[in-house]
């Protein structure tokens, strides 16, 4: 007998007392906890072992190959950090073929599950001490049916070094399952992400969903000037991926930024609040995105952001957007690897205590929603898995032009880490 586990990616937040199912209004009494660490008190950087370090380098990996596994020739926006928790969470349940495929596709390799739930518990806790100045939360909750209970084990492992709530209950109604989900998510999005799940989207042999949000706001950084005047966005053309033209909305700025040239694109890094976290544009000299993508996944990111240098004043246009999509993302996972535990035979026996008694569990499907807003003041981003001065004496700043007026790639990421927590590109088709 084989049961479905239903695994969701994303970043929501906000409190409501009924949540949209798409059918009808369904009220929600009693939602589930929501529990993370929130900081009190600045850190000045991430810490991290070296080993850590080289988690973040595999975790990067698996974001430029799952940037070029979802690439649609439309503008698009994921969280590989999202995917990142609930996998691992997931991970901690699986053994054997499953474990190694999830650990490999999340750059893991043969290390073992506490250095991975250690390294995972750091970043939960860490990221949203780096700048106070920005929004930052990672929420994980698992939904349980209350007919296959978790292992003991494992649900302290994922209460300990997720954070996750855990909640067994009746599943048998999609309208209310999804319900639920919705409502959670929402209130982990502060209302910017506010559905994730229809009812048809239930399955009626759910075991668990495994969830994980992750939610993002910050303000460009205060340079001698801000990042963006209103009064200075305007109407201007933007290169389509087929090289006819539109009209978009572009801001403009002039600012002392860090910039690179690399082999065939540009990489600008825009900063945020305190200069800890940045928005990476990754613009390709030509309008070929596919081919941009097939080069990043044989460069490393920390040789990408090792490149960039302080020595230019850009003049930059960045057309103002707002993207939201939702991915299944069941058949990119198996072309990238994880194949096993979508079949039959999948191994989650360190999961559920019924999985000794002839039931067997596979994952259904993995679903992120995602949603970002870029504008003159800053950032909103979210996710759900059901990621200036004139200058210094001394330094001669070149002048440099980064109009990203076709299509490119773009980047949000934590620097004393290096770890990437949204990616996705702008097309000019929405």
């Amino acid at each position: 007998m084989k049961k479905n586990l239903l695994y969701l990616s994303a970043a929501l937040l906000g409190v409501v007392a009924c949540a949209k199912t798409g059918q009808q209004d369904i009220p929600v009494d009693n939602p589930i906890e929501i529990s993370f660490p929130k900081p009190t008190e600045a850190i000045t950087k991430v810490e991290l072992t070296p080993s850590q370090l080289s988690y973040v380098e595999g975790n990067n990996r698996m974001a430029l190959r799952l940037l070029q596994e979802l690439y649609p020739d439309s503008s698009f926006l994921c969280s590989p950090l999202s995917l990142q928790f609930a996998l691992s969470m997931t991970a901690n349940g699986a053994s054997g073929e499953t474990l190694r495929e999830i650990t490999d596709f999340l750059g893991f390799g043969k290390e073992s599950l506490d250095a991975l739930n250690a390294f995972n518990k750091t970043l939960l806790e860490q990221l949203p001490a780096v700048d106070l100045n920005v929004e930052l939360s990672l929420t994980d909750a698992l939904l349980v049916n209350k007919k296959y209970p978790l292992q003991k084990n494992y649900q302290k492992t994922v209460e300990d070094n997720y954070y996750a709530a855990v909640e067994n209950a009746d599943l048998s109604n999609p309208a209310t399952v999804a319900a639920r989900i919705n409502e959670w998510a929402k209130r982990n999005t502060n209302g910017f992400i506010d559905h994730i799940l229809n009812p048809a989207d239930i399955s009626p042999n759910s075991a668990a969903y495994l969830m994980n949000a992750l939610y993002f706001k910050a303000k460009w950084a205060e340079l001698s000037s801000p990042m963006f005047m209103e009064e200075a966005t305007r109407k201007e053309d933007f290169t389509l991926p087929d090289g006819k033209k539109t009209q978009v909305s572009m801001m403009n700025g002039s600012h002392p930024l860090s910039y690179a040239q690399m082999d065939g694109y540009r990489v600008l890094a825009l900063p945020y609040a305190g200069h800890k976290f940045f928005m990476y544009i990754v613009l390709p000299d030509n309008n070929d995105l596919k081919a941009l993508a097939a080069k990043l996944t044989n460069t490393s990111w920390k040789t990408i952001v090792g490149s960039l240098q302080n020595d230019a004043i850009v003049h930059l246009k960045l057309p103002k957007f707002e993207l939201e999509n939702r991915f299944k993302l069941s058949d990119n996972l198996k072309a990238l690897g994880i194949r096993s535990a979508f079949q039959g035979d999948a191994s989650f026996d360190r999961m559920f205590t019924a999985s000794s008694n002839g039931v067997r569990f596979c994952i259904d499907e993995v679903y992120q929603k995602a949603r970002i807003n870029v504008a003159e003041w800053g950032t909103e981003a979210a996710a759900v898995t059901v990621v200036i001065k004139d200058g210094s004496p001394g330094i001669e700043y070149k002048k440099v032009d980064f109009h990203a007026d076709h299509p490119f790639f773009f980047f949000i990421g934590e620097a004393s880490s290096g770890t990437i927590l949204f990616e996705g590109a702008y097309t000019g088709k929405v």
